[in-house]
């Protein structure tokens, strides 16, 4: 069994202008209460086999909610193995959407042998900092890992052969959208090509959105909203749909230039997912602590993730090392939720442009769904 199920996406024109919009979600978001019944470590051990996306993610935000629940605190070296382990999970799932997705709207062949590398890389961090050993139980033993800056170093050189053309921090250093767009001008990597397309299509500031990003959410509200079914089917803060994606989460001053001209359009969304992709790779040695909620109740707990998607919830409730309740929350819920940030984005799409298709996958593909999709188009 797995946890994932389709996105259902229909596009048709409107009467007051635009795209309407349709989203359907079949995935499967009460699954998780197949773990009522068993042991921590049981749940523990399997629940990550069940996500073919980001299951390194579910793991640490797994673990992180049964640690809650049974008044444990992991030490501070396990905890930054468990951020190291996501922050390499995230850089491999950017570098397959930046690498695969934008070598598609190219027509070029994807850098294949550069994704293997990359593949390669994650299976010598995970061996570098754990070994046969397992973070994601609770209690586990403290891990002191070795130094991982050669990894690194080998990160970088991929993503400034295939994507940037200069050195990953002089890239960074960018606070204008001119040297962007010269940037693009000037190499024929992947990222510098797609840049340079979006501006060149004039698709730079399509799909723009009013939702709000996901602010820090407040324990007991959570808690309270968890008990409700359809909060977990279709999230809403304060009564309203919010994105918690790449973008609504990376800071930089030129992010915050390009958000001043295009707001949270195409271009914008690109820009974060690859400024966060060079940030990760750049403090992958020494990654940024996850903040926790405070614990609500004893024998509740809920541990959070910033997958590569968004953030990652689980709420766990226990009992003598046994799970009464299990529930997750994913980005999928609040980003494509029938009236959130995609749902928007589309609708400002011209439903007569010979390019529709395209520019609505680019759009999803930039906000990213955790599973497969389906795009249905009616020209009527």
């Amino acid at each position: 069994m797995n946890l994932e199920g389709k996105i259902a996406i229909a596009l048709s024109p409107s009467a007051e202008g635009g795209c309407a919009v349709s989203i359907h979600s079949s995935r499967p978001v009460h699954a998780a209460r197949l773990f009522q019944g068993k042991t921590v470590t049981q749940t523990l051990q399997s629940l990550p086999l069940l996500f073919s996306v980001c299951g390194t993610a579910q793991a640490a935000a797994a673990v992180r909610g049964c640690e809650q629940a049974l008044g444990i605190e992991a030490p501070p070296a396990t905890e930054r193995v468990r951020q190291q382990l996501v922050a390499m999970e995230t850089i491999r799932e950017h570098l397959w959407r930046t690498l695969l997705g934008w070598s598609t709207l190219l027509d070029q062949p994807p850098p294949e042998q550069e994704l293997a590398q990359v593949m390669a890389l994650q299976q010598q961090l995970r061996q570098a900092l754990i070994g046969s050993n397992t973070p994601f139980l609770p209690q586990a033993d403290t891990i002191h890992p070795p130094s991982i800056t050669h990894i690194q170093q080998q990160l970088q050189q991929i993503i400034e052969r295939t994507l940037l053309g200069i050195p990953l921090q002089q890239w960074l250093a960018f606070d204008k959208i001119d040297q962007l767009f010269e940037w693009g001008q000037q190499h024929r990597t992947v990222a510098a090509a797609f840049i340079q397309q979006l501006e060149q299509r004039g698709w730079s500031g399509i799909g723009r959105s009013t939702t709000p990003a996901l602010p820090t959410l407040e324990s007991r509200k959570i808690h309270t909203l968890m008990e409700q079914p359809e909060f977990v089917e279709q999230p809403l803060w304060e009564q309203t749909p919010h994105e918690t994606t790449p973008l609504s989460r990376t800071q930089s001053p030129l992010l915050d230039a390009v958000r001043q001209r295009y707001g949270n359009a195409l271009l914008t969304r690109s820009v974060g997912r690859l400024t966060e992709l060079l940030q990760q790779i750049q403090q992958l040695p020494t990654p940024t602590p996850q903040p926790m909620l405070p614990s609500s109740e004893s024998g509740i707990g809920i541990g959070i993730s910033q997958a590569a998607r968004g953030q990652l919830l689980h709420r766990v409730s226990v009992e003598e090392e046994q799970i009464l309740r299990y529930q997750i929350l994913a980005p999928t819920e609040w980003n494509f939720h029938p009236q959130g940030a995609v749902a928007e984005a589309l609708q400002s799409l011209d439903p007569h442009s010979p390019s529709l298709q395209q520019q609505a996958q680019l759009i999803i593909h930039a906000i990213d769904p955790c599973v497969g999709y389906d795009l249905t188009i009616h020209p009527q």
